[in-house]
């Protein structure tokens, strides 16, 4: 990791005058109960009011993204990730939205745009490829409806994860005990319990938990791990939307070794940006001194 410690992502929160060790908790418990009231309830009112219809899948096996109504409740289900955690965030005022987002200053467009396009290079267009190469599978199960809902909601699912592992467990844990690699550790037990898969297919989640963890603390935010995260979600559900290859909890190992090894090459990429062109060292704004500012004045 490169060592400038004023910026280090993992523990930043406690460069906040407002840090104790216990908000944190109180921004989850915030979350968890808005979470469990609209995952428990009102989702699928919402999608029946909606679409006149509910998806009742049990599993990835048979979950549906691709119907208007399935992509709905599915990418709802994740996408609400996002407000409910900047809701619980603001509420608690422990800190601002933008150390969540990264330690420089909030969220860099320039970087998630160009890591975007890298993942999509590394890891979105072999994956594409090497499903059309296996052939179909099955016939078109994209409606109009279910494509441009998955389009709008698939991004903010993925970055969801990000925001509530990779920047709430990660920085959380990391704070409580000045050990980076304990939030790593925690948020990728949680992340790979979450995930029913297979035992092969566990582990690739394992795997890459870790690995969307170090490209966060490497980039210094969510940025590029979001990019990278979007694009593995994406290219997987578009492809088996029109008729390639197929969502299984069934994991093999080729496949999830395949998979790992272009996120590995993701992450090689990173480091070779960073050495190269510096596309993580730009700091937006201070917010710590702004945040800290307005404390002491209210103080």
């Amino acid at each position: 990791m490169k060592p400038d410690s004023e910026h280090e992502y993992t523990t930043y929160p406690r460069r906040f005058d407002s840090y104790k060790w216990y908000k944190p908790i109180l921004v989850g418990l915030i979350f968890f109960i808005l979470l469990a009231v609209f995952n428990l309830g009102l989702v699928d009112l919402i999608t029946k009011l909606l679409f006149g219809a509910v998806d009742e899948s049990t599993g990835y096996d048979n979950m549906d993204f691709f119907s208007a109504a399935g992509a709905f409740k599915n990418g709802i289900a994740a996408a609400c990730v996002v407000p409910f955690m900047f809701i619980a965030a603001l509420i608690v005022r422990d800190r601002p939205i933008s150390s969540y987002l990264s330690s420089m200053g909030g969220w860099r467009w320039g970087v998630f745009l160009k890591t975007f396009v890298a993942a999509f290079v590394i890891l979105g267009i072999p994956t594409i490829v090497m499903h059309l190469v296996e052939g179909r599978t099955g016939d078109i199960r994209f409606t109009i409806g279910g494509f441009i809902l998955l389009t709008l909601l698939a991004p903010l699912q993925g970055f969801g994860e990000e925001l509530s592992f990779r920047s709430y467990i990660v920085q959380t844990v990391s704070s409580w005990f000045m050990l980076p690699v304990a939030g790593i550790i925690v948020q990728m037990l949680i992340f790979t319990a979450i995930h029913p898969y297979n035992i092969v297919g566990r582990v690739e989640i394992a795997v890459s938990a870790i690995l969307y963890a170090v490209i966060c603390m490497y980039t210094k935010g969510l940025e590029a791990g979001s990019a990278l995260h979007i694009i593995n979600n994406m290219s997987e559900i578009y492809i088996v939307g029109i008729g390639f290859g197929a969502i299984t909890a069934e994991q093999t190992v080729p496949s999830i070794a395949v998979n790992i090894f272009f996120k590995i090459l993701f992450l090689a990429f990173i480091v070779l940006a960073d050495k190269k062109f510096h596309w993580f060292d730009e700091v937006k704004y201070d917010d710590v001194e702004q945040f800290n500012s307005r404390l002491k004045v209210k103080r």
